[in-house]
């Protein structure tokens, strides 16, 4: 492949296309929303490159602690067509590719904008979902570099919030849904206008293939009529039991425990361990994006109401403790948080995942016979 200071030496020859290309959803979670990438294509000039804002290294060290904390950096990348053909057939990811209807000034303003970014000292950002990816990068710089006002045919856009627009992608992964619907907070359902939705390559190319461009008075496409580049029969199977199925599913085993303990007049003390820990876990984890990470959308979070954080340290503690009068009122206030949830969580600003609806029934009535039990005893 030419090296970058070869190709910066060239200048685009009239043959010369630029082309919007969007990848279709994958298998694997960074691959779940699709991608976008730009392809320059310049058969005199001798090469054929897709330049992609998508790159990252899993062998970064500290890698998932660094994109749990919003510090993973992403940089642009180029190479060749033909190897960008070969990752994406062997993934079996449809891709469509849209000519950009640009001058070749504008082409070459836009290349050179890319081989600019692309330079070492330019290539790195921080990744951010929503708001700055591999679609936004290339949203962007092609609005950036075109000659005149983009406008849309269709001006109105359907009122959706960011949260709906990742929900479209995940009905066939139902863990994942939720677990993400669990961790981001309540900006997530913010409204998305057009700009924001483009953060789905997907979306990007909707919106795109059908702006125009206005120019000293002249209205042209900013892009080219489409063609799919690559196709395939891929389907997906409903993603087996959900997790609010099985938490139903617990929840019910759940009255028979709690019938046996109050019968018995025993609580059994594994089981609230188990279940403190579980919500420990997942506590400390809605804080740390709450309030230690920089990600823009995982804080306001109300799933905090039944994932208290202090839980996993209480999981710990020596039996003696769950019979003091502090743990008395610190498990009083935990069976009130989750009664809030089931009788106002459908009043909260912030969507929450079918699963929580057995999950915090599950948790009061685990709540209120440790309650009533102590009592007892």
């Amino acid at each position: 492949m030419l090296s970058m200071n070869a190709i910066a030496e060239k200048q685009l020859s009239n043959q010369a296309e630029i082309s919007l290309l969007t990848c279709s959803p994958g298998d694997e979670l960074y691959a779940l929303f699709g991608h976008s990438a730009i392809r320059v294509n310049d058969p005199l000039a001798g090469f054929d490159l897709v330049f992609n804002y998508g790159t990252f290294d899993f062998d970064t060290p500290n890698f998932y602690l660094k994109f749990g904390n919003g510090n993973l950096n992403y940089w642009l990348n180029y190479y060749s067509y033909s190897r960008f053909l070969k990752q994406y057939s062997y993934y079996k990811q449809n891709v469509t590719e849209h000519q950009l209807n640009f001058s070749l000034v504008e082409k070459q303003r836009l290349f050179d904008a890319l081989l600019f970014n692309a330079q070492e000292e330019n290539k790195y950002y921080r990744y951010d979902f929503f708001f700055d990816n591999c679609a936004t990068r290339i949203r962007d710089i092609i609005i950036d570099n075109v000659d005149g006002e983009v406008i849309y045919v269709n001006e109105v856009t359907e009122d959706v919030t960011f949260r709906e627009l990742l929900h479209e992608y995940q009905t066939h992964v139902p863990w994942i849904s939720d677990g993400l619907d669990i961790i981001l907070g309540m900006k997530t359902d913010d409204m998305a206008n057009r700009n924001d939705q483009m953060y789905l390559p997907e979306y990007m190319e909707k919106h795109f293939s059908k702006a125009n461009v206005i120019t000293n008075g002249k209205t042209k496409p900013l892009m080219l009529q489409g063609k799919t580049v690559l196709s395939f029969d891929k389907r997906h199977g409903n993603g087996g039991i959900t997790p609010a199925q099985l938490f139903w599913v617990i929840f019910i085993l759940m009255l028979v425990v709690v019938y046996y303990e109050v019968k018995k007049r025993k609580t059994l003390v594994i089981i609230n361990r188990v279940l403190l820990l579980a919500t420990g876990v997942v506590g400390v984890l809605i804080f740390f994006l709450w309030f230690l990470s920089r990600h823009s959308v995982t804080g306001d979070n109300f799933n905090m109401l039944w994932a208290m954080p202090f839980n996993l340290f209480l999981a710990f503690f020596p039996s003696w403790f769950y019979k003091s009068k502090p743990f008395k009122v610190y498990l009083f206030f935990m069976t009130l948080c989750v009664a809030t949830l089931i009788l106002f969580g459908g009043l909260l600003p912030q969507f929450l995942p079918a699963m929580i609806v057995p999950l915090a029934l599950l948790l009061f009535v685990r709540y209120a016979s440790w309650l009533y039990l102590m009592a007892k005893n």
